[in-house]
């Protein structure tokens, strides 16, 4: 089963949205912190590292999950079952 479609130059995954989600969510505003002097610099790096980790494997499965639904919601007539005569031939 293939996830992504090359053609587009688009890619939906796990891990694109693991770091969007952690670059919004925690190192902007820590950077933010850091800026406006209520962080130290090392401890806001050692925040960011450590809260964008363990944001990304903690969501993981969730965001999995929503990949997998969206492909079997968008592209439903790619699936094996919904091919045609013709196309299912074809992709065998």
């Amino acid at each position: 089963m293939e996830l992504e479609k090359e053609e587009s130059g688009f890619y939906f995954g796990t891990t694109s949205i693991g770091y969007v989600l952690a670059i919004v969510l925690v190192i902007i505003p820590v950077c933010i912190l850091v800026v406006l002097n209520m962080l130290n610099v090392w401890l806001g790096v050692s925040i960011a590292i450590i809260g964008s980790t363990l944001l990304c494997t903690l969501l993981y499965p969730i965001m999995l999950c929503w990949v997998l639904m969206l492909y079997y919601t968008v592209q439903a007539d790619e699936l094996p079952q919904n091919l045609s005569d013709t196309a299912h031939d074809e992709a065998r």
